[in-house]
């Protein structure tokens, strides 16, 4: 249904508008440019653009023989892309009557260059958080929480009933997939295909996951108790279980947290998971480029400075509540926006709880470049190694190299 309807609005504007004007097409991943092109082609007469959704944009390239190529292509997992050679240079952007690179978070610009060239501009983000409920400050001082923190606030929170069963419990790391791996990222744990072959640090991995086999055993008596009490108390949505009173935090991204309603989001915050100084950002960043065969270039470049201006995106955050599209994604394109006086200046009026909670660019770290079928490696292939590896049981499972083969093997048979 979404093809279908992306490509009726394509259909519509692209007979509509004269021949004089430039029409470029956007490839996405997210449903919000739809929104964003609506809105730009209503700001000026000049370019007129529409969005093609995509499900797998890398995949998608080149484009087929009857297919119209993009201009512009944006979503997540595009990285990888600029090896193959899909995005043109987009250093023009930068200068004098154009981008300054300093209105973006530095460390998130820099991941859209390739040998110093600048090929994508990042769009949206999202963060890592643990969520509380706001009776329970006074065990929540610190402005982030660290790992550490994590640990030694849940030790002063958990209690056991007269049976010894655990009748609150702060947090326990297997109660989200999501949270374990975010542990070993931020170990430094990366996963690579190289020459057909899966990789990944091992070492890394393995005291990892040492390290949250002891957090589960040392504070919560060990994975079968975190399991256990999950399944008796915590079979409610995530804000719910912190509004129970029975456990202290619930892990949740970004988009997650802002995507509830005033109602769900009563007496409850959210402090960022932050270790060793830096909040890892999620996986999914999403970033915006000029394809390489486009031959509108000249065009897509002023969609993206529009784009890319303090003033568009609150227009953009003004169209979405005023068309009450509030819960259905966060902020700009899902997330926070790649530009710094946006989260500053601009969200503090949609999302009060961010007042003085949006984190500086040097506390942000971008994720390793990833393949374009990251997600599904991830949910089918890491998480259940993660948890295999982390449980008190572990089984002699396969190993990671061995599970991307029969993917890749599964894959290259539904190709055929």
């Amino acid at each position: 249904m979404k093809r279908i309807f992306f490509l009726a609005i394509f259909s519509t504007l692209l007979f509509s508008c004269a021949n004089k004007v430039p029409r470029l097409v956007l490839w996405t991943d997210c449903v919000d440019f739809v929104s964003y092109t609506e809105l730009f082609n209503s700001s000026q007469d000049k370019v007129k653009i529409v969005a093609i959704y995509k499900d797998d944009l890398t995949g998608s390239l080149p484009p087929a023989k009857n297919e119209r190529r993009p201009d512009i292509i944006a979503g997540a997992f595009l990285r990888n892309g600029m090896q193959k050679k899909y995005f043109s240079r987009i250093d023009s952007l930068f200068g004098k009557n154009a981008l300054s690179k300093e209105i973006f978070y530095s460390s998130i610009l820099e991941s859209g260059q390739y040998k110093e060239k600048q090929y994508l501009l990042p769009v949206s983000f999202n963060l890592p958080a643990l969520v509380f409920q706001t009776d329970n400050y006074g065990y929540v001082r610190n402005a982030f929480l660290s790992f550490d923190d994590i640990k030694e606030i849940s030790e002063k929170f958990n209690k056991k009933d007269g049976a010894g069963a655990y009748s609150a419990m702060a947090f326990g790391p297997h109660w989200n997939p999501d949270f374990l791996y975010l542990f070993l990222k931020n170990a430094g744990v990366n996963y690579v295909v190289q020459d057909g072959e899966f990789a990944y640090t091992e070492d890394a991995f393995q005291n990892s996951a040492n390290s949250i086999s002891e957090w589960s055993e040392q504070i919560n008596g060990g994975v079968r108790n975190e399991l256990d009490f999950a399944f008796n108390f915590l079979y409610t949505p995530f804000y719910e279980q912190v509004q129970s009173g029975r456990s202290l935090f619930a892990y949740a991204t970004s988009d997650q947290i802002f995507s509830l309603t005033e109602d769900q989001f009563k007496e409850i915050d959210f402090h960022w998971i932050c270790n060793d100084g830096k909040i890892q950002i999620e996986d999914d960043a999403l970033m915006m480029g000029i394809y390489s065969a486009s031959k509108n270039k000249a065009a897509a470049k002023k969609f993206m400075l529009w784009f890319m201006n303090e003033d568009s995106q609150k227009k953009m955050l003004e169209r979405k509540f005023a068309m009450k599209l509030r819960t259905q994604t966060f902020g700009i394109a899902g997330g926070f926006s790649s530009m710094q006086s946006v989260n500053q200046n601009v969200f503090p009026s949609y999302y009060r709880a961010l007042m003085s909670n949006v984190p500086r660019s040097d506390y942000l770290e971008m994720p390793q470049i990833f393949m374009s079928d990251w997600s599904y490696i991830k949910s089918k292939i890491i998480i259940p190694f993660i948890l295999n590896s982390t449980e008190e049981s572990a089984t002699n499972a396969k190993s990671l190299a061995a599970l991307y083969d029969e993917y890749v093997t599964e894959k290259n048979a539904s190709l055929r």
